[in-house]
Parts: C-alpha cells; sequence; structure tokens
C-alpha cells in the first residue's frame, strides 16, 4: 500500500503523455494561422467541389464541442444537393470520438441510448429522421439545457416504480434537411446553412466526379490535432464581447440566441489558434479581433438574415427575375416553368426559392388550387441589407474608444466558481 501510486496520478500522467504525442503528430498544423484556408485546400483536393464557406463554418461548429455550449447546424438544400455528402467529408477530419452520426432514430432513443453524448455532435442525415414532436422535443431540450432528464415508470418486482434517466451534455446537433424550415423552436437554435444550387456548383461537381483518383489527406495529424485540443485549454476569454454587444443592434428577439453562437464561433477559432494565442490570468485563451474577423467573413449574412434584416441572395434574385419577366413580357403572372428559364435551374431549386420567397412575403402565388402550375408575382418590398455584425475596423476603433475613455476595455470580475469555461459574459 506504501508503494501503491494513486489511479489519478496514473490517469494524469497517461493523459499527458497521450496530449504530447498528439502534439507532435500536430505541432505543425496548430501554428498554422490560416488552418480554416488549409483545411478548405484539403477538403477540395479530396474531391468535395466548392461549398468552401459552408465547410469552413461546420468544421468551426464541430470543434466548438469542446466548449460549454457547442453552435448546431442545419445543413439544408435540395435533394441531390450534396449535403449529406459535404457533412461525411467533414466528419472525417475527426475522430468518431468527436461525433454520433445517424440515418434515423426512434422517438425515445436518444433518452434511452448508452451513447456517450457529453462535448459530442449528434449528426442525423434528413431531419426527418428525428421521428416524432417527442424526439423533436429531447433534442431541442438537449441543445437548450445542456443535459436530458427524463422520468419514467417501470415495472418491477414491487410494482411499477420511476426511474430517473439522466444524461450529460452538451451535445451539439448537426442535421441535414431538403425542407425551408425546421420545427419553429429549433429553428432558432441551429445555425442554417445552405449548399449551392446553381448551375455553376453543378459543373463544379461534374468536374469533380470525372477525376478518377483525388487525393486523400492525411487525416492522422487532423485527428491528431483534436486529440491535442481534448486535453488543452477550453476556457476563452473575449475581451471585446461586451463591446461587440453594444455594437449589434437589437432588432429580433432571435439574435439572443445568434449572438451567443457567434462568440462562441469566436471561442471555437480561437481554441484552434491557441498556440499563437495569448492567456489571461486565469490561463484561459484570449481571442482576439482576428478571430472575429473570420467568424465574421463566414456567417454575417447568415446572421442578418436569420432576423430577416436582409435578404438572401438566391431569393433577391429569384423576386428581380420574377420582375424582370412581367415587365419584359407584359403577362399578369409568371409561371415557375419560365422562372426556371430565366434563372437557368430545373425544377426542384426553383420550387425550393420559390417556397422561400414566399414564405418570407415578398412573393405571391396567385394559384390558390393545387395541382395547378403557380402564377407568381411580387409581393412585399425587399429590403435593404443591413449588417448587424459591424466591421472588425468598426469593432477595433470602438474598443480603442473605450479603452482610451476607460483606461482599459472594462469587463466584470470573473466568477470565483467557474462551472462554465466557455462562456465569459
Amino acid at each position: 500500500m506504501r508503494a501503491a501510486v494513486a489511479w489519478l496520478d496514473i490517469a494524469e500522467t497517461q493523459a499527458q503523455e497521450r496530449a504530447r504525442e498528439a502534439w507532435a503528430r500536430c505541432e505543425e498544423m496548430a501554428q498554422e494561422e490560416a488552418f480554416l484556408a488549409r483545411f478548405a485546400e484539403e477538403l477540395a483536393r479530396s474531391g468535395v467541389a466548392g461549398e468552401s464557406r459552408t465547410a469552413k463554418i461546420l468544421y468551426l461548429a464541430l470543434t466548438s464541442c469542446l466548449l460549454a455550449k457547442p453552435v448546431s447546424v442545419a445543413l439544408k438544400g435540395p435533394s441531390s444537393g450534396g449535403k449529406s455528402y459535404l457533412t461525411e467529408r467533414v466528419l472525417g477530419f475527426f475522430p468518431e470520438s468527436a461525433y454520433y452520426a445517424l440515418t434515423a432514430m426512434s422517438e425515445r432513443a436518444l433518452a434511452y441510448s448508452e451513447e456517450p453524448i457529453k462535448h459530442r455532435f449528434l449528426v442525423v442525415y434528413e431531419a426527418a429522421g428525428m421521428s416524432g414532436d417527442f424526439a423533436t422535443y429531447l433534442i431541442r431540450s438537449l441543445l437548450s439545457e445542456g443535459r436530458l432528464r427524463y422520468e419514467v415508470m417501470e415495472k418491477t418486482s414491487e410494482g411499477l416504480r420511476p426511474r430517473l434517466i439522466e444524461r450529460k451534455g452538451p451535445t451539439g446537433l448537426v442535421v441535414t434537411t431538403t425542407a425551408v424550415k425546421l420545427h419553429p423552436e429549433n429553428e432558432t437554435r441551429l445555425l442554417s446553412l445552405g449548399v449551392a444550387d446553381t448551375r455553376e456548383q453543378t459543373r463544379q461537381v461534374l468536374a469533380a466526379l470525372a477525376r478518377e483518383t483525388p487525393e486523400q489527406p492525411d487525416l492522422e495529424p487532423w485527428h491528431a490535432l483534436q486529440g491535442w485540443l481534448e486535453g488543452a485549454e477550453h476556457g476563452v476569454k473575449v475581451p471585446f464581447a461586451e463591446t461587440l454587444a453594444r455594437m449589434v443592434p437589437p432588432v429580433a428577439v432571435r439574435l439572443r440566441r445568434d449572438f451567443g453562437a457567434v462568440l462562441n464561433l469566436v471561442r471555437a477559432h480561437a481554441v484552434l489558434h491557441q498556440s499563437n494565442r495569448g492567456r489571461d490570468t486565469r490561463g484561459r485563451v484570449v481571442a482576439d479581433l482576428e478571430d472575429y474577423g473570420v467568424v465574421r467573413d463566414l456567417v454575417a449574412d447568415l446572421v442578418s438574415e436569420g432576423v430577416e434584416a436582409t435578404v438572401q441572395p438566391i431569393v433577391r434574385q429569384t423576386v428581380e427575375a420574377v420582375s424582370r419577366l412581367l415587365k419584359e413580357g407584359g403577362e399578369e403572372s409568371v409561371s415557375a416553368r419560365a422562372l426556371g428559364q430565366e434563372l437557368g435551374l430545373e425544377k426542384g431549386p426553383v420550387s425550393r426559392r420559390v417556397r422561400l420567397a414566399t414564405d418570407a412575403g415578398y412573393l405571391k402565388n396567385l394559384e390558390d388550387r393545387k395541382g395547378r402550375a403557380a402564377r407568381l408575382v411580387p409581393g412585399d418590398p425587399m429590403p435593404e441589407d443591413l449588417q448587424i455584425l459591424p466591421t472588425v475596423k468598426k469593432l477595433a476603433e470602438e474598443c480603442s474608444t473605450v479603452s482610451s475613455a476607460s483606461g482599459g476595455i472594462g469587463h466584470p470580475p470573473p466568477p470565483e466558481d467557474d462551472d462554465d469555461p466557455g462562456v465569459d459574459f
């Protein structure tokens, strides 16, 4: 007994050794500043055509599983648009311990499954695979509360007895769907990404398919990076968070969630680049404006679209095409067929675009009989684009102003008991 070594000491030593081995395999990659650009290049060489921005956002979101509040994603697009393929290829850059992928699950599977979900992503290919309202309710609770507490009555030798099932998170969700919108209460908890439906994207996909031997990336360093990050620092201080919050116009309630998602993407980017970032007195990684700049370039328009402060480019293009056809043709309405010919798109993508525009009120369908061809006319006027997230330059100027006025950017002191290292505001 006197010669025995405590198990916690052994476990810590083993963890440190694993971290050293992982660092040796990923050191060069971990110190690279243009990390997401390298990821996009390797993904493209492996046969993924286009979709660079969507892939980068998905990679950052998956990395956020290390934080206290992962950023969940809904990948939307027409059938055969490549949603599942893109998701699978991005997941390949992560070890299987980072996610749990399903094509479908029963209504109560999430409560009864024994698969670990803490600091892990649940990936569901096709939203229809989340069977029933109760399943979506469980997922919604898991995303919001960071855990599940589900009490059931079970038959025992002593009669019916209650049993509390508790599953600890936090857990993120990646789901693909052909739907324009998901359940409204789920929609606000997810960052919506779309795959391109243009002819140019189709041309790139065909070219990628024609390559007989696409390069297979060496995924071992990427897996080693995630392995090293598991044992690295996950707490992130965002020193400009309060200044940014004051600069974001409070135009919609949804921003309460979307703003948190933006900050967590900034944190995820800082965690990835922590070997090049400073630390605060508590050892947390300090995010800088470069982290914000990368995230803003990726999601600024998505945030504006989410709160309807701007219009998706494909929606604006579709509405403008209807107006142009009406003006040139002198007809009272435009058919979906004529719209497709004008846009150079087939029936599926056109139908999806029309649903997006009509749901937003920017197009109206004068035909109210089912099974009849659409008769499209312009609806409500489209708003001018409003940028919700300020530019890096404006944020830097505001931070400098605040710093000069107060002798430093003011932040409340951190709590003594930090059970939530990923949140600092």
